[in-house]
């Protein structure tokens, strides 16, 4: 998706989607796994949020140095607006979808030195007693932060990612499956994801892809053991492939499936047998909102074993809409 038009006249201020990016988003990457936000619910740690409790959400922009790029912020600039939005586990998210987003604050913060970091935080107590579709609900948080100067006034219909500078996501979800011995058995284990069709006034096919990561960057490594440190039974990052894996699209009967997750698989002999993936066409309603399943077959795990998958969603113009990544736990 390319940069939101509102924010185009600065090219000061930035995100990162992955570590040391300068802004320049690379969606080659698991561009969702952003290190400039930090959720942390007081009982249930990283990623996760606990209602009727005081929430912190650490959220980081930077300012491009003057002397490498000749950056000169819009005029008018007097401070940097900071946005925190949140979701359920997601792909697409846009902030005009209540079912998708909750913009939970803004605030304003001194405009940075030349090259400088700045962390904002947030403080964000969920009410109780909410539905679990509502986007401030317990349990697993997708989140979006965008920073910018403040004479500028971004989209109110799209966050415009994984693209724009200004703009980052972090959505990760820890899922143990099973219990004592279930990896011994046959049986899925699923998760559910919600996405959307981020144009409202149009139909549009995309392709939803899931893909298993047995050989994650040393970022990705990272970002994911850090959570699993507090994930009760985890013993290592799995490093062979699960028995396969699929979405389970109640709303989409007639998607068109291409499945490479099991051993014999075509793809798998031109990809190599670690490249397993699960592909799905399907077309979109005008603005509609869908939520379906992922699941995996951990039948044959050994029990600790963590399987790393990354879901996209990928629109007609073959740019990212949306990412998740989703770990699950043999436990």
């Amino acid at each position: 998706m390319p940069n939101d038009p509102a924010l185009n006249a600065d090219k000061c201020i930035f995100m990162e989607a992955s570590q040391g990016d300068k802004g320049v988003h690379n969606t080659s990457n698991p561009w969702w796994l952003s290190p400039d936000i930090k959720l942390t619910g007081p009982i249930s740690g990283l990623d996760k949020a606990d209602p009727g409790h005081d929430n912190t959400v650490d959220v980081t922009f930077h300012m491009q140095a003057a002397i490498l790029n000749e950056c000169i912020l819009p005029p008018g600039t007097e401070s940097i607006s900071a946005e925190f939005w949140v979701g359920n586990p997601s792909l697409a998210m846009t902030p005009d979808n209540p079912a998708s987003t909750k913009m939970i604050d803004s605030i304003g913060s001194p405009i940075p030195a030349d090259g400088a970091s700045v962390t904002k935080t947030f403080v964000w107590n969920p009410p109780t007693g909410l539905d679990p579709a509502d986007p401030q609900s317990s349990g697993h948080k997708c989140l979006i932060a965008r920073c910018y100067p403040d004479p500028l006034i971004p989209s109110t219909t799209s966050f415009f990612v994984p693209d724009d500078q200004h703009v980052a996501q972090h959505n990760i979800c820890i899922v143990p499956c099973g219990g004592p011995g279930a990896a011994r058995r046959p049986g899925p284990c699923g998760f559910e994801v919600a996405t959307l069709n981020p144009d409202r006034e149009r139909a549009q096919k995309a392709l939803l892809r899931a893909v298993v990561d047995l050989h994650p960057s040393k970022f990705v490594e990272r970002v994911v053991l850090e959570r699993l440190k507090g994930t009760h039974g985890f013993k290592r990052l799995a490093t062979r492939p699960p028995q396969g894996f699929s979405f389970e699209l109640r709303d989409f009967p007639r998607a068109e499936v291409t499945d490479n997750t099991k051993p014999g698989c075509l793809g798998l002999l031109l990809g190599g047998k670690d490249r397993r993936g699960y592909d799905a066409q399907i077309e979109f309603k005008p603005g509609q909102f869908t939520r379906f399943s992922f699941i995996a077959d951990l039948s044959g795990a050994e029990l600790g074993d963590a399987y790393i998958f990354h879901l996209r969603q990928i629109g007609a113009d073959k740019r990212d809409q949306g990412g998740l990544t989703i770990v699950m736990v043999a436990v």
